[in-house]
């Protein structure tokens, strides 16, 4: 899945700015950046006694300095249209880390997958 998402965000930029996407931890020094981790997975489809198909969570967090409602709809337009599904009941509300200076949300997605 890490691969798809990397794939998925290739040459990913917003208002004309490349936007740096890793798995776990983003390493860099420019902002905004947005980082990704599978939250869990749920069993979904079974038959026959037997798992079918099952349903992965996925949180990516979005960082900025600044207002990163761009950037936010752009990671939302992104995985929609690569077939994942927006979970705003996952998802965090908006948050400022004054430690760092970055404005921060976690948005969930998901994917449907086969054993």
């Amino acid at each position: 899945m890490n691969a798809e998402i990397l794939d998925i965000f290739d040459g990913f930029t917003v208002g004309g700015k490349e936007v740096p996407v890793r798995f776990m931890n983003y390493e860099g020094h420019g902002e905004p950046y947005v980082i990704f981790m599978r939250e869990s997975d749920d069993s979904s489809y079974s038959g026959d006694d037997s798992l079918i198909g099952y349903v992965t969570y996925y949180d990516f967090d979005v960082y900025s300095r600044g207002n990163f409602t761009a950037l936010v709809e752009a990671v939302k337009s992104r995985l929609e249209s690569a077939g994942w599904t927006w979970q705003p009941s996952r998802s965090s509300a908006d948050m400022y880390e004054s430690d760092t200076g970055y404005f921060h949300v976690t948005l969930s997605f998901a994917k449907e997958r086969g054993v």
